[in-house]
């Protein structure tokens, strides 16, 4: 069953018994005004009647006279004479009708003192469980004269209805109300479900690989617009994901491609060297320069494999990450005291440029170490001898900021973007991939501004400790 249908039904069933209620409700309040009405007009019925035949007792006659007069002008009042202990002595109707023999006594002295609530019933003769509006008037030996004024046709709901012209109206009116209900509960379902049928349809519809993303709506107005809004959203990024995936993948190929072509060159040359070492006719000098050589290659694998292995686990967030409020100025300058050695080796200039106060970035002081090695070292490879290296240490718009300035060959612009990629040709390697993802895990980024013919400036900048 739709869900339209089923809010209409879940409306009738509601509904319907509540209508039925207020209706039987309203007959019942209906007959009920109705004996008020005649108990209130009739109310001295059974002292007139006392009036017009003083002869009436328990013990005496002239109670057939009386009966045939009421017969005459009010076919459905029947009098009953009671003594004192409320037992039925004499009626206007035939003794074997009456089925029960004794009146309850305390609804006629509420009668006669003029109390109660109205209307006031009092037992039906002719009836064990029946209650009919009345009139009573005390008789001068003790007894009562007990007038009962309600018709019995009108005592059941359907009597009433079948004796009633307006009252069939009425229920006719009610039941057509009920049904134009049922009908504007039917539509205004289908109209509230009609989005949440076009929100279910859009969902069997996207495919996540490809085709039209769904539109989120323009405006919320209810919960229906709210959801859709989650789906489009929830979609966006499910593709966003997908594609993020898909990319990452194609970088893991990349990787793998290039970590097997470097592993494959210093292992040839492994091998190499150590077939030459099997032979006999080597020399101690050459055996020591193969052994050298050697030992270089072996350093190199294990370099290689040490990058990997850090790059995969900041990338997959299984560094043990402690960072801890630290002056990076200090971390800088212990670097460069270290290093202008061996740039000087090389025919490099190696400078350092501190901020003027100092600068204080919450980290860990290995990692951060490790992205200023990477970025020396990468200085290194591509700056030609008799140029320069600096160091700078400051705050800038986005935090606290470290950069390598060399005076080298400059990356193009075209690759620039992918430069911090996990494996790009053959110019960076992993450890600017490495330093980039340490920039990630602290929070803040590697930037590189850079001509070709003019040097490179890498900056990583993190924010400042609170």
């Amino acid at each position: 069953m739709r869900l339209w249908a089923r809010i209409a039904l879940g409306f009738l069933l509601l509904v319907g018994p509540l209508g039925a209620l207020f209706v039987l409700g309203g007959l019942e309040a209906a007959r009920r005004y109705h004996q008020e009405i005649v108990q209130s007009q009739y109310r001295d019925l059974a002292k007139n009647l006392l009036d017009m035949a003083p002869d009436l007792s328990p013990k005496g006659g002239g109670l057939d006279a009386l009966a045939h007069e009421l017969a005459m002008a009010n076919p459905g009042v029947e009098v009953y004479l009671l003594d004192p202990g409320g037992r039925v002595v004499g009626a206007s109707v035939p003794m074997d009708a009456i089925r029960r023999k004794e009146i309850p006594l305390g609804p006629l002295r509420t009668f006669a003192r003029g109390q109660g609530p109205r209307p006031l019933l009092g037992a039906d003769p002719k009836r064990t469980g029946g209650r009919q509006a009345f009139s009573a008037a005390r008789l001068p030996d003790g007894g009562w004269l007990y007038v009962l004024l309600s018709d019995r046709r009108l005592d059941s709901v359907a009597a009433a209805v079948e004796q009633s012209t307006v009252l069939r109206l009425a229920l006719s009116l009610a039941g057509g109300l009920l049904l134009l209900a049922a009908l504007l509960a039917a539509a205004i379902a289908f109209f509230l479900t009609r989005r949440t049928d076009a929100l279910a349809r859009a969902m069997a519809a996207f495919d996540p690989e490809s085709g039209p993303l769904p539109p989120a709506p323009k405006r919320i107005r209810d919960e229906v617009d709210a959801l859709a809004a989650r789906f489009a959203e929830l979609a966006r990024r499910v593709r966003g994901l997908l594609a993020s995936e898909r990319a990452a993948d194609r970088h893991r190929r990349e990787l793998l491609a290039g970590v097997s072509h470097d592993l494959r060159t210093p292992l040839a040359v492994l091998a190499g060297t150590l077939e030459a070492l099997q032979s006999a006719r080597l020399s101690p000098e050459e055996q020591a320069r193969y052994l050298a050589a050697a030992e270089n290659q072996v350093a190199r694998l294990s370099r290689m494999i040490d990058a990997l292995f850090t790059l995969a686990r900041l990338e997959a967030g299984a560094w043990p990450f402690a960072p801890e409020p630290l002056r990076l100025d200090e971390l800088a300058q212990d670097v460069v005291l270290e290093w202008r050695p061996r740039l000087a080796a090389k025919g490099l200039a190696l400078a350092f440029d501190p901020a003027p106060h100092p600068v204080v970035v919450r980290g860990e002081p290995g990692l951060l170490e490790r992205v200023l090695l990477n970025l020396l070292e990468n200085a290194l490879a591509h700056t030609p001898a008799g140029s320069w290296v600096r160091v700078e240490v400051g705050e800038g718009k986005k935090g606290a900021f470290l950069a390598v300035a060399d005076g080298g060959e400059g990356i193009p612009p075209e690759v620039q973007g992918r430069i911090f990629e996990p494996r790009f040709g053959q110019r960076t390697g992993l450890g600017l991939a490495i330093a980039a993802a340490v920039a990630r895990l602290h929070g803040g980024g590697l930037e590189v501004e850079s001509a070709p013919g003019k040097g490179s400036r890498f900056l990583l900048w993190l924010p400042e400790n609170p």
